[in-house]
């Protein structure tokens, strides 16, 4: 705890973590994206100690290997790059691969290590990467829903059936159809319609709540209300949904963010990760 440095200033292992930028626990079981390790790491208990080893890795075929797509020239079911987001819904995990531009899907919680995912989102097969996915970067999910954060793409996509690879989604938000990838629709200043470079996303109860990041707000859209392009029904860190700059171009205060990249529901609080301002906000969900 009085140490820091890359996997412990020394070479991957069990305990070891780089760059670690996505978080997610269900039912006890605890999943970590250890992005510049390109792995995800699995607690199948809540760790109780310091430096309590992980019980699998995914993406690596042990704990000791770091290479991206484990330096093979083309990705695979059981390799990762770059990936930054994780998630479990209703006893699936997810993984957003950030640097295979995909998202990959394993049915239940593995139990050995190097296990090759189940499904992929974003490429028609687990050996491709240029498809429809830019940079997916967070996950959330809630019934038959899934929300996938493409910060590449200014947008979030919106799944409704993932029973195969490279399944459609049903509509984005943030874009007006499904070829835009534009920020803020090619324009400097931002609408309830638009997005820049969307990096975080959470469900809390009835809502659906993303982390615009580039433009320094949040965006909160009934999920009743969701559709194509549709706009988002609250806002926060900014007084209208026309305007946009870090703290609102001023000093921080309690209703500013300055480049939030991550959100979370935790009953009927929002946490968010105020990254540019250094902060970590709770905010009541009204």
């Amino acid at each position: 705890m009085r140490s820091e440095g890359r996997n412990g200033r020394g070479d991957a292992h069990a305990a070891s973590v780089n760059v670690p930028t996505g978080i997610a626990s269900d039912r006890g079981v605890l999943a970590v994206a250890d992005a510049w390790n390109h792995r995800v790491l699995l607690w199948h208990e809540l760790p109780r100690q310091a430096n309590q080893p992980a019980d699998v890795v995914l993406g690596q075929e042990d704990f000791s290997s770091a290479l991206a797509n484990r330096g093979l020239p083309i990705p695979r079911a059981d390799t990762l790059n770059w990936c930054y987001g994780v998630a479990i819904v209703d006893g699936r995990l997810w993984v957003a691969d950030t640097g295979n531009r995909r998202v990959l899907m394993w049915q239940q919680i593995p139990t050995r290590n190097g296990a090759p995912a189940d499904l992929v989102l974003g490429q028609r097969d687990f050996t491709g990467r240029d498809l429809h996915m830019r940079w997916p970067h967070a996950i959330a999910g809630v019934g038959n829903r899934l929300f996938i954060t493409d910060a590449g793409a200014s947008r979030v996509m919106v799944y409704s059936r993932f029973d195969r690879n490279d399944a459609p989604y049903d509509f984005v938000l943030g874009q007006r159809d499904f070829d835009s990838v534009e920020h803020n629709h090619s324009s400097y200043y931002p609408t309830a319609t638009s997005m820049n470079m969307p990096y975080g996303v959470a469900v809390q109860d009835k809502h659906l709540v993303v982390a615009d990041t580039a433009n320094s707000r949040l965006l909160g859209f009934e999920l009743s209300n969701l559709a194509m392009g549709a706009p988002a029904d609250y806002l926060s860190g900014q007084r209208g949904f026309t305007e946009k700059g870090e703290n609102r171009w001023e000093s921080p205060s309690r209703d500013t963010v300055c480049w939030p990249y991550a959100v979370a529901a935790c009953g009927q609080t929002i946490v968010v990760a105020d990254s540019g301002n250094n902060r970590v906000l709770f905010w009541g969900a009204r």
